[in-house]
């Protein structure tokens, strides 16, 4: 007999097949397009091109939670998303130059409005067909990070394209395929079809009454805030490593996905069981002030005279806590979702995160912390004192924000939210 509290060998195949393909997508692009703009003289436009997938993150997860909780099924809506995509990614290549980075910036954003929306699909999916969310979900989510790593090692030692355009034709035809893919994926259909349409619900108002759970709201609002410290990383560190002289730092950077292995194998489940939710998030956080720490740390060793071999330890450090940092994080976030909000408007509340965390935040993020202050701090990239005035400005703003976390969020079952909520 089969197990009912364990998903069959081919369901959890397709389902990480699914989720290696379209991490590879993004991440054959996200980390070395900073450098290529440099190089290509459009480093003036870093901020403009990084704020696309947070706007596009705003922009349609309600409204595709809407469609795919209505109308369509999940797996085909992410098909067609993904499909164009990746004509839109194809296509930005041909106005990588100065004179034309506002067309170039303008089909990223178009791409990021197609892609972003796939995140919480590919959730919905898995969150619904796996026997076991709670231990299965983080295994088969170990497939995007090996898709991730797999694309960043391409990238950096196959193609060598750290710094080439022809990085987005990897990631378009990766897009094609899992597009064409997304459309035998088991079918998820949606939950509500039938039921009266609420206009409201395009802008995610089926999630509203939920934020009366003061526990829910307290989530949802600290996984904002956390998150507008995250992307200096991404936006930031390509540029301080390449003047500390990393070399293909793309593949260099792949050694933080490469940490996510057995975090979401092993730690991950264990922390949820034995801790909860709370502390799991918690213990992320911590990794996230730390490894913002130790590059402040190595930018110090920097500006008193070391060489790279002096601060590669603590560089290699800083990368690796990127384990536990995103996926305490972001990936107890997806299952805290999912867990506390009826099955109905479970993708518009998934949407709803999304746009709480790399939508809003990220964006924030990116004006903030990657363009305001970098370009205040950071007025000489060769600079490495100034390198770790900025490092230190995510660690003061990310404490405040975890014991403001610790003293208010609580994650007992007494205050679940009720599955009849509407």
């Amino acid at each position: 007999m089969t197990n009912p509290q364990k998903s069959s060998v081919g369901l959890f195949a397709n389902l990480s097949v699914m989720m290696f393909l379209l991490f590879f997508v993004w991440g054959a692009w996200f980390a070395g397009l900073g450098g290529f703009m440099v190089k290509a003289g459009m480093g003036s436009a870093i901020g403009n091109a990084y704020s696309c997938t947070p706007i596009a993150a705003i922009i349609t997860p309600f409204f595709i939670g809407f469609f795919a909780d209505r109308f369509f099924n999940a797996e085909k809506l992410q098909g067609l998303l993904l499909l164009l995509s990746g004509v839109f990614l194809a296509i930005a290549p041909s106005f990588a130059k100065p004179e034309t980075s506002s067309i170039f910036v303008g089909l990223l954003l178009a791409h990021a409005l197609c892609f972003m929306p796939t995140l919480s699909l590919s959730n919905t999916i898995c969150l619904k067909h796996l026997a076991n969310p709670e231990k299965e979900y983080p295994r088969v989510r170990i497939f995007a990070t090996l898709g991730w790593i797999i694309a960043g090692l391409s990238i950096s030692h196959i193609f060598h394209f750290d710094s080439s355009i022809y990085q987005l034709y990897v990631g378009a035809a990766v897009a094609f395929v899992v597009g064409i893919y997304s459309f035998f994926l088991p079918k998820t259909t949606p939950p509500g079809k039938g039921e009266k349409v609420n206009i409201g619900e395009l802008v995610g108002a089926g999630t509203l009454p939920y934020f009366k759970k003061f526990s829910f709201a307290v989530f949802m609002f600290a996984s904002l805030l956390l998150c507008v410290a995250f992307m200096p990383y991404w936006a930031n560190l390509s540029g301080y490593l390449s003047q500390a002289g990393v070399k293909e730092y793309v593949g260099f950077l792949t050694w933080g996905q490469i940490a996510e292995l057995p975090v979401l194998f092993f730690a991950l489940p264990f922390f949820l069981s034995r801790v909860g939710i709370k502390w799991t998030i918690v213990i992320g956080v911590v990794c996230w002030i730390a490894r913002y720490f130790l590059f402040s740390t190595s930018a110090d060793q920097l500006a008193g005279g070391s060489d790279l071999d002096g601060v590669y330890p603590l560089l290699l450090a800083g990368v690796l806590l990127h384990g536990f940092s995103y996926d305490f994080v972001f990936v107890s976030g997806y299952l805290y979702v999912d867990k506390h909000v009826n099955e109905k408007i479970r993708a518009q509340a998934q949407g709803l995160l999304t746009v709480f965390t790399q939508g809003i935040a990220f964006l924030i993020s990116s004006k903030l912390f990657s363009d305001h202050y970098y370009n205040k701090i950071v007025t000489d990239e060769t600079n490495f004192s100034q390198w770790k005035q900025f490092w230190m400005l995510p660690v003061g703003y990310l404490v405040v924000i975890l014991i403001l976390f610790i003293v208010l969020f609580r994650d007992k079952k007494s205050e679940e939210i009720p599955h009849q909520a509407q």
